[in-house]
């Protein structure tokens, strides 16, 4: 059974359940023909979403930034087939990841002075239209079909964050906060120009799902379609009131899940004594090389916690016949929120076996023993 098409929220656009990240174009897949070779193969699969961010790639390094969308660019800029493509990028934002290189990014993309751009990335409308104007240029494209928040503005707690800390958002009494109606604002204006197509959230809660929701309504600018989150067997936390809130009798959210192979750990291959160890330019191993010196990046993907509960994920799979990364992102396609799964991949043949992976079928009794071992280790990702 082939990979199926699913309509992105509530818009038109339908999208193929497996999307191609590109989030190590320029850093782990450094060579730009070997990017296009797996684009082409992708689509030649049957893919038609690719997604990707203007902070792109990781790690986050400042010569770096824009280097995945350049990529997508100049591979889209030889295709006579871009309106049967899906793309979607994201503006990064304060408080994380690129949030102090970002900006002058911008202006490099667009030919500006790097000094006008403020010191950090923010949600102003004036930022929100040179993030999206910038990301056009490298995309060599005249419109983002999904445009995304890569993360809140104000603080919440992500990325293995378990708790919210009145301490932290405290500390945005002191940024330069927009708001919801102002950045809906600003995203109803890149929709009324034809910029974008559709906009989405990412690393949201249900908090702000819905103030975004509410300011849509009120303003009269059609609502997010998308919300692209971590998920998966390590961390199934968006199965509770996050995924009523983006349930479709509600606020019609597609998840775009990300974090289903927990960074690749899932596969098993980062386990000691595994069967196939990591590979040198493995995501870990490649973020702890000595020029690239990033050793903390996404550690709550492979800490003791969470390779506990892979072990036992990697033993179900191997009573399956198969692996733990084609057990967990079957799983992750099993879920019926699910739009798509968004997958990497350095090379042809990483490709090939997560494209595969979307048609591998999980038994009613499987699903009870992937529960079985969540009850035993319930969201390991979470470290505080």
């Amino acid at each position: 059974m082939p990979p199926r098409r699913k309509k992105l929220g509530s818009s038109d656009i339908e999208v193929c359940e497996v999307c191609l990240g590109t989030m190590t174009f320029g850093s782990m897949t450094a060579d730009e023909a070997k990017c296009h070779e797996i684009l082409d193969r992708y689509v030649a699969l049957g893919g038609n979403f690719i997604d990707s961010a203007e902070m792109y790639p990781v790690p986050v390094k400042e010569e770096w930034i824009g280097k995945s969308e350049e990529i997508i660019g100049t591979w889209l800029a030889g295709r006579s087939d871009r309106e049967q493509l899906v793309i979607a990028t994201k503006i990064a934002g304060p408080r994380a990841g690129a949030q102090y290189s970002a900006a002058p990014s911008r202006e490099r993309a667009l030919g500006g002075r790097e000094g006008a751009a403020p010191p950090e990335a923010d949600f102003s409308p004036e930022q929100i239209r040179r993030a999206c104007d910038a990301s056009l240029k490298r995309l060599k494209t005249s419109y983002i079909d999904v445009y995304q928040l890569h993360w809140p503005e104000r603080y919440v707690p992500k990325w293995g964050e378990s708790q919210y800390n009145a301490a932290k958002a405290s500390e945005d009494e002191a940024r330069r906060l927009q708001g919801f109606d102002s950045v809906v604002e600003s995203i109803g204006a890149l929709l009324k120009e034809g910029k974008i197509r559709s906009w989405g959230l990412s690393n949201e809660t249900s908090f702000g799902v819905c103030a975004f929701a509410e300011a849509c309504a009120r303003l009269g600018v059609a609502p997010p379609v998308s919300i692209q989150n971590d998920f998966g067997l390590c961390f199934r936390s968006y199965e509770s009131e996050l995924a009523e809130a983006c349930a479709p009798h509600n606020h019609n959210l597609g998840l775009l899940a990300y974090g289903v192979l927990n960074g690749g750990a899932l596969s098993g291959k980062y386990l000691p004594g595994a069967d196939t160890p990591a590979e040198p330019n493995a995501r870990f191993n490649f973020c702890a090389k000595e020029e690239v010196a990033a050793p903390g990046f996404q550690w709550r993907y492979k800490g003791e916690p969470s390779n506990a509960a892979i072990k036992e994920y990697v033993a179900l799979a191997k009573s399956l016949g198969t692996d733990g990364a084609t057990l967990a992102q079957a799983w992750a396609y099993s879920r019926h929120y699910m739009a798509a799964v968004i997958i990497g991949a350095t090379s042809l043949a990483q490709l090939e076996a997560n494209w595969a992976a979307a048609s591998f079928e999980l038994s009613e009794e499987t699903l009870k023993k992937v529960d079985e071992i969540h009850m035993r280790h319930r969201n390991p990702n979470f470290f505080d």
